[in-house]
């Protein structure tokens, strides 16, 4: 099977669900797991490399998946804003549907930094992606 079969086809659509449903399950439960870390705001470098993951599944999803003549630049804002506003909109369930987790503006900080280091990473790598996709 071909990477552009496999980034085109249905598959990707359940890898973009599954994703999103565990980014959306870790946001949303009450995980009781205590881990020692010794790192100063460690859940914030999880929250950035979540995102980064995301927009980047987002992208491929965009850009190979949904129509063949989509733009590269359109899916990278597709896939950032999708990841920015997601990043955001789990941060106030948590607020809305959760007595266990807090809300924190320096994770939907970590978010949309992780979103935007994707970006970038795709823009360097654009010609690439380009070539895979023709």
């Amino acid at each position: 099977m071909g990477i552009k079969k496999l980034l085109g086809g249905r598959y990707f659509v359940i890898v973009v669900i599954l994703y999103t449903g565990i980014i959306t399950w870790l946001s949303l439960a009450q995980i009781n797991v205590s881990l020692d870390v010794k790192i100063n705001a460690s859940d914030k470098i999880g929250h950035f490399i979540a995102y980064f993951g995301f927009a980047i599944i987002w992208f491929v999803f965009f850009y190979f998946s949904i129509r063949k003549e989509i733009t590269f630049f359109r899916s990278l804002l597709l896939a950032s804003i999708v990841g920015a506003i997601y990043g955001g909109l789990m941060e106030i369930c948590q607020a809305v549907f959760t007595t266990y987790r807090t809300p924190e503006w320096y994770d939907i900080a970590a978010n949309v930094s992780g979103v935007f280091m994707a970006v970038f990473f795709l823009k360097l790598i654009e010609n690439k992606i380009v070539a895979i996709k023709e």
